[in-house]
């Protein structure tokens, strides 16, 4: 099985053919265009065993390339920036487009059990556009306020900044509208947990996509990065926070956990109960997002009550 490493950008996408030993076979780097898409799949004919692990395969730039893999029925395997950043720490300091690309390849051969991309629903791209257009369109409104409240009262800028503000609120408002809409019509359930909003709900489907993918709902959660790893050397042995995963999952369900804090008893008693035991508040929390993340994983594999074009 030959594994074949991308590593998308915006201008341009580069690639490299691994053998199952790791070794490096083939490498190319082409211009993120109709042709260099075409030349990107003539890359990979040659290997008729082939699968592609592809970092960050949601990322618009790289969209249209991972469709088409998905329709021609290849195997495609997203890796998160954060593993490959973990593969680069541990083989040394050069980084360049090509050491990329072999990391994110590498990733998938000491992973094997990570799930493969599913021919994703038709909305789940819209899903993943709402959602991320939202997240920039937030940090922008939250950084216009801190600017205008550094203004002096008379200031003339100060009028322009309201009406920019005005402006981001107003359309942030509509992204959390269409949001809401997508999200009743694909997963309704994931409304009626505690801490899960549209917005909430919006992110989890634009970044799982068909959660059949994932075999059980601990692999869910080690794919959210819920899930804790051991470190253990000798007779010591302990349980520590997992720094690889889908950090948008991972901050989606930090979001509830913080929210079911406030909201709801069984959480608050749930955390109480780890700290008296000896946990620390931060390791408690963490304990809370892994139930959820298995929670949530039920929650999406339970199918929609009624049709999208039934539901209003």
């Amino acid at each position: 099985m030959i594994t074949l490493g991308v590593d998308p950008h915006p201008g341009s996408h580069t690639v490299v053919a691994l053998d199952t030993n790791g070794c490096l076979l083939a490498e190319a780097t082409v211009p993120n265009t109709p042709a260099g898409l075409l030349e990107l799949h003539r890359f990979g004919e040659p290997f008729n065993l082939r699968r592609w692990a592809i970092e960050g395969a949601g990322n618009h730039f790289i969209a249209s390339f991972v469709s088409e893999l998905l329709h021609r029925g290849e195997a495609v395997y997203s890796i998160s920036p954060s593993v490959t950043s973990q593969y680069r720490s541990r083989r040394g300091r050069k980084k360049n487009d090509v050491v990329d690309a072999a990391n994110v390849a590498r990733a998938l051969l000491a992973n094997p059990e990570l799930p493969a991309l599913l021919k994703s629903v038709g909305q789940q791209r819209e899903l993943q556009e709402l959602s991320r257009a939202r997240e920039r369109l937030s940090d922008q409104l939250k950084s216009n306020r801190l600017a205008l409240a550094e203004l002096t009262e008379h200031s003339r800028v100060r009028e322009i900044l309201k009406q920019v503000i005005q402006t981001i609120a107003s359309q942030l408002k509509e992204l959390e509208r269409r949001l809401h809409g997508l999200v009743t019509a694909l997963k309704p359930h994931l409304l009626d947990l505690d801490g899960v909003g549209a917005v909430i709900a919006g992110t989890l489907l634009a970044e799982v996509g068909d959660v059949q993918r994932f075999p059980n709902e601990d692999h869910f959660a080690s794919y959210c990065g819920a899930a804790p790893v051991e470190r253990g050397s000798g007779q010591n042995s302990r349980m520590q926070v997992n720094p690889g995963g889908n950090r948008r999952l991972n901050r989606a369900l930090h979001l509830v956990a913080l929210v079911r804090l406030r909201v709801d008893e069984r959480s608050k008693q749930f955390v109480c109960k780890r700290i008296e035991a000896g946990k620390t508040k931060r390791a408690a929390l963490r304990l809370l997002k892994t139930y959820i993340a298995r929670e949530i994983f039920k929650t999406m594999s339970q199918p929609a009550t009624l049709e999208p074009e039934s539901r209003p």
